[in-house]
Order: C-alpha cells, then structure tokens, then sequence
C-alpha cells in the first residue's frame, strides 16, 4: 500500500502522537514530560550542569524528589531515580510502544525501524555506537 501523504507528514504525526501518549502515560505516574525527559537523559549517564541548561526546571523537582543527584558539578541518577526510570519504561511507557505496534508482526515492526534507521543515514545522520 502506498501511503497517501509523504514521510515528512508520517513522521512528524508519529511523533507527536507518541510524546503525547508518553507525557499522559508518565503524567499518570506523577511526572511531567520535561522531568521524564530529564530522567531518560541522565539514564545513560551523569551530564555536566553546563550542559544540563535545557533540563534545569525538571532537575530541580527531580533532585528534591530524590530521583536526582546533584554533585561535583554533575546530575546523576540516584537508585531510586534508576529504579523509576525501569519501573516507567517496563510499565506504561512500554504499554505505548506496544499500542504503537500493534498489527505489525515481528518481522515488519523490524523492517519498519530498519527503513526508519536507512532513511536518516541518508540524510547524514551517524550511530555514535555502531562506530561508523
């Protein structure tokens, strides 16, 4: 089936509909979008405070929540921040990804992220992880 409306138009609504889906999901777990996104940032790590600018109004609340540390200039995930970041991802978090997935089989949700993946190769972008 050849979609009606161009890739640009798929992918802007797909995201939209998917950061809505998550802030309700997340909002129903007593977090904001922008404390999610903060959380989901420093899952991958500590951030340096001159770089943490954007997340600045979510740390705050985080780091008086006890989900957050804040020390020798950076923002890290303290365990109980580590542990509602799996507790989000596995629950309502992955209750969307399933919703979004639904009607696709294995094989073509697999295809679909692969085509996803090749398009934005194309137009420069690079896995850091991959190395190449």
């Amino acid at each position: 089936m050849t979609a009606p409306r161009p890739l640009g138009y798929w992918l802007t609504t797909l995201d939209r509909l998917l950061e809505e889906q998550v802030e309700d999901a997340v909002a129903a777990r007593g977090l904001s979008r922008r404390e999610w996104h903060a959380l989901g940032r420093l899952e991958h790590g500590a951030v340096a405070e001159d770089v943490a600018e954007d997340l600045l109004p979510a740390l705050a609340s985080l780091v008086s929540g006890g989900l957050v540390e804040h020390r020798s200039g950076e923002y890290r995930l303290t365990p109980d921040g580590s542990e509602r970041v799996a507790e989000l991802q596995s629950g309502p978090v992955q209750v969307v990804a399933e919703r979004a997935a639904e009607g696709l089989s294995p094989e073509q949700y697999d295809a679909l992220l692969g085509s996803l993946e090749q398009v934005a190769t194309n137009l420069g972008w690079f896995d850091a992880r991959a190395g190449g």
